[in-house]
């Protein structure tokens, strides 16, 4: 398979030990085994944090790097596939939208919105994880990146459940309640910038215990989340994370499809049609139908696996083998991220619409003497 490097050092051990600590309660009685670790907090507070001690815990600890430094040579490329498609492919779709005049609507600008959040997400959440993840040093991007960083990473994150969510109410209401007023560009704007609000609110409490933590005399420094001593705010500020950004929003998306398959299901044309005309409208049925599963299947399944990670690890964190957790923790990271990929073709590339005023765009551009933005373009409602 893959050739296992040389040993991991005894800081990569001890960095994966806090690793695992981080966003679950610190032990209350460790046994020192390192002095001078020192953490700087966002209040410019410092205190120490003792390291766990124990042969047996440490063994675990060196065959869990030793097992994610052996993956290495296969997650690399796979983070670097989501960065190359996510950020290609969200900007295309981005650049489309600002540069279509018709395309300027609610509808729309929710998926420009998405567009924009997975970009970032994939420009903010994957080269840092991957470096802090490899590197024997540790964190290496300085105190203010810390911070910076683990305030950038889930906003972008949220930002993107939360337009998931608002695409859905979004298409629920143009499909089954279509003689109603429809958003108006000002109101998805006001909207848009209430769920960044949401966001960075959500994310502060996380922000206020994340520590820039230094061991001087291990050579390395780590960025993490720790609850030193509030298991039970950590508990009630994990499960409420969960539910506002996967129940709620994975509930919405399925009664909203649901309403909408049902619907198209429902739905008759009146007067008399052809046999061709009848079978046009079944294909455009199914074909609605599976973009709409697809739509709740990738959600439920991008992100499931790294919310069941999170559960468990804040439970009781050792109902995951400590050889395996840090392999496993970024494995589900990796299937999160992967919706940053997918989300441009379920909102825009499978759309023919899409598709068609992309040709059209560039075509214009090839165009000698004729601006792009002279072209004309067709109302475009994603």
């Amino acid at each position: 398979m893959f050739p296992i490097p040389p040993a991991p050092s005894k800081r990569a051990a001890a960095r994966a030990l806090h690793m695992e600590g981080a966003g679950s309660v610190w032990p209350a009685d460790p046994v020192p085994s390192c002095t001078g670790c020192m953490v700087e907090a966002n209040s410019s507070q410092v205190v120490e944090l003792p390291l766990q001690n124990g042969s047996s815990t440490r063994s675990s600890q060196f065959v869990g790097v030793e097992l994610l430094q052996s993956f290495k040579p296969l997650i690399i490329p796979c983070y670097a596939l989501v960065v190359l498609v996510g950020v290609f492919g969200n900007y295309l779709l981005l650049y489309v939208i600002c540069r279509t005049r018709k395309m300027h609507n609610a509808t729309n600008f929710f998926i420009g919105n998405l567009a924009f959040s997975d970009m970032l997400m994939c420009a903010t959440c994957v080269p840092f994880t991957l470096a802090y993840a490899f590197n024997p040093r540790g964190w290496v991007f300085g105190r203010f990146m810390c911070y910076l960083v683990y305030l950038i990473q889930p906003v972008t994150v949220y930002v993107s459940v939360f337009t998931l969510t608002a695409i859905g109410v979004d298409r629920y209401y143009a499909t089954v309640h279509p003689l109603k007023k429809r958003l108006s560009v000002m109101a998805c704007t006001y909207l848009l910038c209430g769920m960044w609000l949401l966001s960075c609110g959500l994310v502060a409490p996380a922000v206020a215990h994340t520590y820039h933590v230094e061991f001087k005399n291990e050579g390395f420094i780590i960025c993490e989340e720790f609850w030193m001593g509030k298991k039970r705010e950590r508990l009630v500020y994990a499960y409420s994370t969960l539910f506002v950004t996967y129940v709620l929003p994975l509930s919405a998306l399925c009664i909203s499809y649901l309403c909408i398959s049902v619907k198209l299901r429902n739905c008759v044309v009146p007067g008399h049609r052809t046999q061709s005309q009848a079978e046009a409208q079944r294909v455009r049925k199914r074909k609605t139908f599976r973009l709409v599963s697809l739509v709740v299947a990738a959600f439920g399944f991008c992100w499931m696996p790294i919310s069941v990670f999170n559960v468990l690890r804040d439970i009781d964190i050792d109902l995951i083998d400590k050889r395996y957790f840090l392999l496993i923790q970024l494995l589900c990271h990796l299937c999160a991220m992967s919706s940053s990929c997918c989300n441009p073709f379920l909102y825009a590339w499978l759309h023919d619409r899409f598709r068609a005023e992309l040709r059209k765009m560039f075509t214009c551009r090839h165009r000698i003497g004729i601006p792009a933005n002279n072209c004309a373009t067709a109302s475009v409602v994603l």
